[in-house]
């Protein structure tokens, strides 16, 4: 047995686009290309100052954005330790196997998890003996 030689002409080729042969032959002067972005706000005719309004009243509304903002950041890092003060903290506590079993069975029977049933008993306990 031999192996079936492949050739050139066993693949399609596309054809060159007109583009690239005149890229190839001759290239091209290109322009320097500038976003919106680039170019600076006065020279694109915007200004950052509100036309018809008087200093005084510029003042006022960059006093009045300041203080919103500020109320916003204290806010935030109010929110942040209340967060903080609600963290949970984890306790390990060995059970026998006969108090996990009844845990375990009432947390099923009562369709409420483990972790709630302990909280509430913990809870119950500090509670009664005044802590």
């Amino acid at each position: 047995m031999s192996k079936a030689g492949l050739g050139l002409g066993d693949f399609i080729i596309a054809p060159r686009t007109e583009q690239r042969e005149r890229s190839r032959q001759e290239p091209m002067e290109r322009k320097p290309t500038t976003s919106p972005a680039t170019i600076p706000a006065a020279e694109r005719g915007e200004t950052k100052i509100l036309p018809g309004l008087s200093g005084q009243a510029r003042r006022e509304k960059a006093t009045s954005r300041a203080i919103v903002r500020e109320d916003a950041r204290l806010a935030l890092k109010n929110l942040k330790r209340t967060k903080e003060r609600e963290a949970k903290f984890y306790v390990n506590v060995a059970l026998d196997y006969d108090t996990k079993a009844r845990l375990k069975k009432a947390a099923h029977e009562n369709d409420v998890n483990m972790t709630v049933i302990m909280q509430t008993a913990i809870d119950t306990y500090l509670k009664d003996n005044g802590y």
